[in-house]
């Protein structure tokens, strides 16, 4: 683990960019949580994206970044896969709040720290401890607690969806770190937008096209339609700059106690505004993740046993 003062200093910033990112988070799902069931979920998860890329766009030019004329310029593979990951994670997510409270999705989907140790594994090369398999293992055992497996397979998957989410999460957030801090955000954002707008927005037709069915006329009424998105997004504008510099900034095991703020922010916002009261079960689920995935994150997923690392 690295004592370099600049280090330090840069990660002390990164924690303060993911600490943004978490407690903005469960405010921008509340907004799609809350619009009515009458639009198509997809259509409203495409226009998030569109209002996404259309302010990192506006961005771009009011910073007058070098790539405001062709904000895909460079884009490789890698880039391809981080905003893919992050279409199927957003998308995964904002389809289980149909059916998941606010709250359990918030938890299950905070866990995306630990799986940032595989993929940070896999793709970074970064260690891994014997001390990680027995966190994961003690917060497989809260998901449980959350997910509430009491034989409704229907409801036990629909709750495991956050989890997936999460999971998808954990690698853009080490894909993010893996193409480096010189990238602008802006611009990832215009990327992101566009990819997932479009993707959604083709699936969401396809299915249609299908089915044989045609687009509601819900999607004509602005105030249904239109609000809940345009102000998710907006929201969400924050938290997805403020993640995007936090992963360049710091190591995602550094940034994983500031991630779980998330839990604390969509159980309020469950509560207060959805009147989502947690049972024992959820809150002792809650407080179980909340303790070995803070633990995962210290001194750098490793504890010193006479300067061993286990």
């Amino acid at each position: 683990m690295s004592h370099h003062p600049q280090d330090a200093a840069r990660h002390r910033v990164g924690i303060i960019y993911m600490s943004v990112a978490a407690i903005f988070f469960p405010i921008k799902d509340s907004f799609l949580k809350a619009q009515d069931p009458a639009v198509p979920a997809l259509l409203a998860i495409s226009f998030y994206f569109f209002v996404q890329m259309s302010i990192g766009f506006c961005g771009l030019h009011l910073t007058r970044h070098p790539s405001r004329t062709n904000p895909f310029a460079g884009m490789t593979g890698m880039h391809l896969l981080r905003s893919m990951t992050l279409t199927c994670s957003l998308a995964t997510f904002f389809f289980s709040l149909r059916f998941v409270p606010l709250s359990t999705a918030i938890t299950l989907f905070t866990l995306q720290g630990l799986f940032c140790i595989g993929f940070g594994r896999i793709i970074l090369n970064e260690p891994i401890y014997r001390r990680h398999l027995i966190l994961v293992a003690c917060a497989m055992a809260g998901v449980l607690l959350v997910a509430k497996p009491d034989g409704s397979a229907a409801g036990f998957g629909f709750n495991l969806l956050p989890l997936l989410s999460g999971a998808l999460s954990g690698l853009y957030v080490i894909v993010t770190r893996k193409l480096g801090a010189q990238e602008s955000p802006l611009q990832l954002v215009c990327q992101d937008g566009a990819t997932a707008s479009l993707s959604v927005l083709v699936i969401y037709l396809v299915g249609i096209l299908i089915r044989g069915e045609t687009i509601p006329p819900v999607v004509l009424e602005p105030a249904t339609f239109l609000v809940p998105p345009l102000l998710a997004a907006t929201i969400g504008m924050i938290s997805s700059f403020a993640m995007i510099r936090a992963a360049q900034f710091a190591p995602a095991t550094k940034l994983a106690p500031a991630s779980y703020l998330e839990i604390v922010s969509g159980a309020l916002i469950g509560i207060f505004v959805f009147g989502e009261y947690l049972d024992l079960p959820t809150i002792t689920g809650i407080i179980i993740c909340l303790l070995y995935t803070s633990d995962a994150a210290d001194e750098g997923l490793g504890v010193d046993l006479g300067g061993r690392r286990i």
